[in-house]
């Protein structure tokens, strides 16, 4: 049996009513360490679906299994902008599948790969879009483990989606990884995550941290440098400085660097609601509302992907400043502006014309006089 006669048999045996159904344009778009991805047409829908297969020789390994069926689990609970959207789980004989959204884009990682560092905002609205997606899956009790930009897909119509759950520690759950044991990839792991201590939801920041770094720079902020090992780097917090990278970094950009990639979890932000707070606080309240406008001009600019929808032009006259603790946008300020000077204006023709009352209708004329 052929893989595409195969995964229309697993897709008839899907709950999902919505993926049942023959396929066609079948092709593999990957081949990881734990799984093959397929991508499949529905002509029904007239969409793509992602078959993401648990390699066979995995099937007959209780613990990666069990892994499998908790990152479908962890991703259907799940239902968030900013990250992939599980369809369906399927078991059948010695195989199990994933299906899931296919997201057209491309990944950070190729992005990166090609252009190198990215513009300020750019990063920084990327960066709120994976902050935004990781908040979430923690409200869920979910921490991802597993940052970095092979897992992170720009869309083609503007979205920041988060993806490949399958380290995810559920909270919820006993964990599966046994004590000292080392999962993730080797440059983007927290300390923790490289002494084996208890993980919290404060790995995944200093992930984001290490993200945001390599966004700025083009480079990675751990790496095997003068004589350390990649894990030493980590377990002592070491790269070399922002500033030190792009001098012309902004100061609030490379405060929330230094704040995520502390050693000690204690030390960086106390959720990733504050990072989110901070990053928002830089864009300001109008570009921080359309990141995807942001993303999507970028790549079309730079012609990595052609936009599914048009985007707005994001320009300093409808920038909003935060004065007094409140959001004013350049419209409003402006009509308040005239309307003062309107009140500056009949306030002076007032006081140089004692008792006059403005546009007050005057007296008729008498026409004759019945005092004679």
């Amino acid at each position: 049996m052929d893989d595409k006669t195969r995964i229309t048999a697993i897709l008839a045996k899907s709950e999902g009513t919505n993926l049942r159904g023959v396929i066609d344009e079948l092709q593999i778009i990957a081949r990881g360490g734990m799984s093959h991805i397929y991508r499949a047409r529905q002509p029904s829908l007239d969409r793509y679906v992602v078959v993401k297969q648990l390699k066979d020789e995995l099937f007959s390994n209780p613990e990666m299994l069990e892994r499998f069926r908790r990152e479908a689990k962890a991703l259907a609970a799940v239902l968030h902008q900013n990250v992939a959207h599980v369809y369906d789980f399927v078991e059948s004989g010695s195989q199990s599948y994933i299906l899931m959204e296919y997201i057209e884009g491309a990944d950070l990682s190729f992005i990166l790969s090609k252009l190198g560092q990215l513009p300020f905002e750019m990063a920084a609205a990327v960066a709120l879009g994976i902050a935004r997606g990781v908040s979430y899956i923690h409200a869920h009790n979910l921490i991802h483990r597993d940052i970095k930009p092979a897992n992170i897909r720009l869309t083609t119509r503007g979205g920041v989606k988060l993806m490949d759950f399958g380290i995810v520690m559920n909270l919820d759950h006993e964990n599966l990884t046994r004590p000292g044991l080392m999962v993730g990839s080797p440059s983007y792991l927290s300390p923790e995550q490289v002494l084996g201590d208890p993980i919290t939801h404060r790995a995944d920041l200093f992930l984001i941290g290490i993200v945001l770094y390599e966004m700025l720079t083009g480079v990675r902020p751990f790496r095997e440098e003068g004589g350390k090992t990649v894990f030493q780097a980590i377990r002592e917090s070491q790269y070399v400085p922002l500033k030190k990278m792009r001098s012309t970094v902004p100061a609030a950009l490379d405060r929330i660097v230094r704040r995520c990639l502390k050693v000690k979890p204690d030390d960086r932000f106390e959720n990733v609601k504050e990072l989110i707070k901070e990053l928002e606080s830089y864009l300001g309240g109008y570009r921080s509302s359309h990141i995807d406008d942001l993303v999507l001009r970028f790549l079309d600019q730079e012609a990595i992907l052609t936009p599914a929808i048009p985007y707005l032009e994001l320009d300093e006259r409808k920038m909003s400043r935060r004065i007094f603790g409140i959001e004013w946008s350049w419209s409003i300020a402006a009509l308040l502006v005239i309307g003062l000077g309107l009140g500056l204006g009949v306030g002076f023709w007032m006081g140089s014309h004692p008792g006059a009352v403005p546009n007050a209708p005057r007296p008729f004329p008498p026409t004759h006089s019945y005092n004679r």
